[in-house]
C-alpha cells in the first residue's frame, strides 16, 4: 500500500477536477486522510485493486462505466467487497437512492453538498467500519 500505516486511505472516483481538487483539500487538510484519485469507473475500479482504500467515494455520472456498475465490480472484488462506498448523486429520487443501497452502498450525499458535511459522512463511515479491514 502506497500510504502510511498511520492515514486511512480514501479513493475518490469522480470526473469533475474542481470537485475533486476541492474533496482531496478537505480530507487531507481538515480529516487527516490520504488520498488518491481516479476520473473514470476503470481507473478507480484499479486502483481499488492496488491500494485497497479503506473507503471509496464514487460518483454516480462517470463518463464510460456508471458510477452503479463501478459499485457491482467493487462488491464482486474481494479486495473491496466490505469497503464503504459513500455515492455522491445528482439524483434525490428514492428508487435512486435504494437501487445504490441494494447494490452495497453504505451512504450517500446530493449535490451539491457541503464538504463539511462529506467530512463528517466519511469520519463516520470509517469509525462504523473499524475491525472490517
Amino acid at each position: 500500500m502506497p500510504f502510511g500505516k498511520d492515514k486511512k486511505c480514501v479513493l475518490v472516483i469522480d470526473d469533475d477536477a474542481s470537485l475533486l481538487r476541492q474533496i482531496r483539500y478537505r480530507l487531507e487538510h481538515h480529516e487527516g486522510l490520504a488520498v488518491t484519485e481516479a476520473m473514470d469507473g476503470e481507473q478507480g475500479l484499479e486502483l481499488a485493486k492496488c491500494d485497497n482504500p479503506d473507503i471509496i467515494i464514487l460518483d454516480w455520472m462517470l463518463p464510460g462505466m456508471q458510477g452503479l456498475e463501478v459499485l457491482e465490480y467493487l462488491r464482486a472484488m474481494s479486495v473491496t467487497q466490505k469497503t464503504p462506498v459513500l455515492m455522491l448523486t445528482g439524483k434525490n429520487k428514492v428508487g435512486n437512492i435504494e437501487d445504490a443501497f441494494q447494490l452495497g452502498a453504505q451512504a450517500y450525499l446530493t449535490k451539491p453538498f457541503s464538504l463539511q458535511k462529506l467530512g463528517e459522512k466519511v469520519q463516520s463511515l470509517l469509525s462504523n467500519s473499524l475491525g472490517n479491514g
